[in-house]
């Protein structure tokens, strides 16, 4: 599984599409196989996110078009009032279900599944303070013309981020083993919340804080 503090000979190793993908950004392997993939993408333009959906041979995040013809105010009030209370019911679910298995499975794989469990209240306790801040404060100063600091948003998605990956590597990419009908609907929705907030945050950090 590709991660982002990886090197990108590493990269390489895991994935040789990485390595065609990064010759199209007009990036030179050998000078930049010891860095982390990450900060060697950054130094090409090229969103990390963005850049392994492509790897996997996908152009772009899902319904993108749209989001690009918006303007400031539909776009903020696109997030505001589809997107966050879309990932926060998503996430809500995600908590129920996995308490209810934990109960059911503890002797079978509760250890297995607490661990994960603990790094969901994390992104869940990080996404309601993030959401909140977002709609009381940065967004609401965007709306009305003043000039904001998305520096401590984009620090909140980069911490995000991370959990998210924490996350993805203990489910193995959410594809936990299991027969269990809740594992298997947890391995869904989690795979469904990953990509619905790296598509949120790219559309945040790459569109607009940059209107």
């Amino acid at each position: 599984m590709l991660e982002r503090n990886m090197t990108v000979e590493a990269a390489v190793m895991e994935n040789p599409k990485v390595l065609k993908e990064i010759q199209k950004l007009g990036g030179e392997y050998d000078f930049i196989a010891m860095e982390r993939l990450e900060d060697a993408l950054e130094s090409l333009g090229e969103n990390y996110d963005l850049f392994i959906k492509k790897v996997e041979g996908q152009d772009d995040f899902k319904d993108m078009d749209r989001v690009r013809k918006m303007n400031k105010e539909e776009l903020i009030h696109y997030i505001v009032e589809e997107i966050h209370p879309q990932e926060l019911a998503t996430t809500e679910k995600i908590d129920e279900i996995f308490r209810g298995a934990i109960k059911k499975y503890y002797r079978e794989r509760g250890e297995q599944l607490f661990v994960i469990y603990e790094v969901l209240l994390l992104i869940k306790a990080e996404l309601v303070s993030h959401f909140a801040s977002e709609e009381e404060f940065e967004f609401k100063d965007a709306l009305a013309g003043k000039d904001v600091d998305f520096e401590n948003l984009l620090a909140e998605h980069e911490k995000t981020i991370g959990l998210f990956d924490r996350i993805k590597y203990l489910t193995r990419d959410y594809k936990m083993n299991a027969e269990e009908p809740e594992i298997k609907e947890l391995n869904k929705l989690m795979g469904e919340l990953d990509e619905d907030m790296r598509r949120h945050i790219y559309i945040e950090n790459e569109i607009l804080f940059k209107m």
